[in-house]
């Protein structure tokens, strides 16, 4: 008899969320995350799934974010054929962005099979870097299985099946998962549908409860209410994204978007804005049309160049069940938050191209919000050079990225093998984060020593030197014991 847990992503990194619990034969799986991030981390979406994917009894996801949900459809490709569940809000948000991975698997495995065709029509055996950060099962994959990292995860059919086995939930109904095994979904407040999963095993005739803190989102944001305080638990994963970082006040961030808006007004220039499709965009939207509302910026016309955040929105309007007071108040009087007056979604290439012969001054959305591909590419290449125009980050740059390159003050981008030059204005704006920072996760912790401390918190989902910090944090301010697990790891919960 006896819980365990095995860490199975997101220990020492932010992604590849992925958390399997064991109680005798009964096995849930909490998330099935990609890897995303350098070539050594993206290597391990195509390590074998480390239990027997048939063996599960369910899988549980937090939210609609690649880094929680964008395995799924190849555990089902692996044999996995039981229940899916998330918020129904979650469900929706998923198919978009497993569509939308699928699409772009298949697409980029084409490219890279046209581009280095093989006499038996394979890959070549050294497609694939492996540095000693790869994990063992990886490197002692043999060389042909290797070799099949070109290929794609998924196709649209296996996401078609995993759709077909997806249950969508409400938040705060207890589910029964399995036998012995009870679920109940706590608003996380990070994205629409997003969830912190609480999670109560019988075993014995003793129940544990287990929390999983999913993607925690911040304190009065607009569109979403805030993450649901927890107080009780024995053991809980918490997230640890931003554990050694504070974000800017929201209304300091607001103030530096109405500065970068007036100036780009001013200087008949273009405001170009990276952004993440799911949650960032919206939120975004939601800011600006309440600085129209307000007479506080001028009203500039919007370019919205996301497929994916224009069907995300759509979602979003089709969820009011998880809007917080103030948007469920605008919806009910008749003005929608989710809409800046004059917006124009960009759906075709076509139209995203003819964007920069649009009339000045104008703002760009686009993503990807780190500038690693889509449709910010080419935007980049027209305003980059122009002084008149501003490249305004509202979120996060992972290491090694253009974004990141650009934000620490880079004079030249390379892009599609050309070298562009930099003499637009580059500004970075933190207050816009959907993750909680250091001390919103402190507090959101905090509630749990209402009814007794945790006998073990797991810090999880964040780079090593902010789950260090933050774990420290919860050991020497919360006075609870903090644990970083390693990859891989099996821990037994007594």
């Amino acid at each position: 008899m006896g819980i365990e847990i095995q860490f199975l992503g997101a220990v020492g990194t932010v992604t590849g969320s992925q958390f399997l619990v064991t109680v005798d034969e009964r096995r849930v799986l909490v998330d099935c995350g990609m890897f995303q991030g350098s070539p050594d981390e993206i290597a391990r979406n195509r390590i074998p799934f480390a239990f027997e994917p048939g063996s599960l009894d369910a899988l549980l996801l937090t939210h609609a974010h690649l880094d929680h949900c964008g395995r799924v459809p190849a555990l089902v490709k692996a044999g996995y054929g039981g229940p899916i569940h998330a918020t129904t809000a979650s469900a929706d948000l998923i198919e978009i962005v497993l569509r939308d991975s699928a699409k772009l698997q298949e697409e980029f495995a084409a490219r890279w099979k046209r581009r280095h065709p093989q006499p038996d029509g394979g890959d070549e055996e050294g497609a694939v870097e492996t540095g000693h950060d790869v994990p063992a099962r990886l490197r002692a994959a043999k060389p042909e299985a290797r070799a099949e990292t070109r290929e794609a995860l998924y196709a649209a059919a296996d996401v078609d099946q995993a759709m077909s086995q997806m249950h969508g939930v409400a938040y705060d109904t207890p589910l029964q998962v399995t036998e012995g095994i009870r679920a109940t979904f706590r608003d996380a407040g990070h994205i629409l549908g997003s969830a912190i999963i609480e999670l109560e095993v019988l075993d014995g005739q003793e129940t544990r409860t287990i929390v999983f803190s999913g993607d925690l989102g911040r304190t009065d944001t607009p569109i979403l209410r805030d993450p649901t305080p927890i107080t009780h638990a024995q053991y809980v994963l918490v997230e640890s994204t931003y554990g050694n970082r504070e974000h800017a006040p929201h209304e300091q961030a607001t103030a530096e978007l109405v500065q970068a808006i007036s100036e780009t007004a001013n200087d008949r220039g273009v405001l170009l804005i990276p952004s993440f499709a799911i949650g960032r965009t919206q939120e975004l939207i939601w800011v600006l049309d309440e600085l129209l509302r307000d007479g506080r910026i001028p009203h500039l016309p919007l370019f919205l160049d996301s497929p994916m955040a224009s069907r995300a929105s759509d979602v979003y309007e089709r969820h009011p069940e998880a809007y917080d007071a103030e948007t469920a108040h605008l919806l009910k009087s008749g003005d929608s938050p989710l809409v800046y007056p004059g917006e124009t979604y960009t759906n075709s290439v076509e139209q995203s191209k003819s964007i920069h012969t649009q009339p000045r001054p104008m703002m760009v959305v686009a993503s990807s919000g780190m500038l690693t591909g889509g449709r910010i590419i080419h935007h980049l290449k027209d305003f980059l050079p122009d002084p008149a125009c501003t490249l305004l980050f509202i979120g996060s740059q992972g290491e090694g990225t253009l974004g990141r390159h650009l934000q620490e003050g880079g004079t030249t981008a390379r892009i599609d093998g050309q070298e562009v030059p930099v003499k637009c204005r580059v500004r970075s704006i933190s207050g816009f984060s959907a993750h909680a920072d250091e001390h919103e996760l402190a507090t959101w912790l905090s509630h749990f020593a209402a009814a007794g401390a945790p006998k073990k918190v797991f810090v999880v989902h964040g780079d090593p030197d902010a789950a260090e910090a933050f774990a420290q944090r919860v050991r020497t301010e919360l006075g609870m014991e903090a644990y970083l697990p390693k990859y891989e790891e099996r821990v037994q919960l007594v």
